[in-house]
């Protein structure tokens, strides 16, 4: 399923539940990070693509993340990724909100113009809000959480 919203008068996303866009880059993930899980914490199982355009400026302003969690119970949450991504990780740890599996960023774009490590930091942070959602994914209300998440 791909739903594709006009947030603002600026701010677009799309997101692909389940899918991929056909023009996304896989990647092989060859880092892993590994923290202890909260087994009462459960994400949404499978895989989510956000893209955003995120505000009118010339620099940071799309980005575009493939995820894919697939939950285990090993009572940890490892992360795989081939980026620099460590620092989300890190300061989500201290609330304790990981649950047990895995979670592989396949891949994803970002833009050419500026530094688009904010960019990319925002999306992912939308993106981990989203597999909180869980099963109640289909039926929230996404539009308002992107858009609050781009602020």
């Amino acid at each position: 399923m791909v739903k594709y919203e006009i947030l603002d008068s600026y701010r677009k996303m799309r997101l692909w539940i389940n899918e991929m866009p056909e023009e996304s880059n896989i990647i092989t993930s060859n880092k892993l990070l590994e923290f202890n899980a909260n087994d009462n914490i459960h994400w949404f199982n499978g895989i989510l693509c956000l893209e955003l355009r995120i505000a009118p400026r010339a620099a940071s302003n799309y980005a575009m993340l493939n995820l894919k969690f697939t939950e285990n119970q090993c009572s940890k949450f490892q992360v795989k990724y081939d980026s620099a991504m460590t620092q989300v990780f890190n300061e989500l740890d201290s609330q304790n909100i990981f649950p047990s599996g895995t979670l592989e960023i396949l891949g994803g774009r970002h833009g050419s113009v500026g530094s688009s490590n904010m960019a990319v930091k925002i999306v992912l942070w939308n993106l981990l809000k989203l597999f909180e959602l869980n099963e109640r994914l289909n039926a929230s209300d996404i539009h308002s959480l992107i858009l609050k998440g781009c602020k």
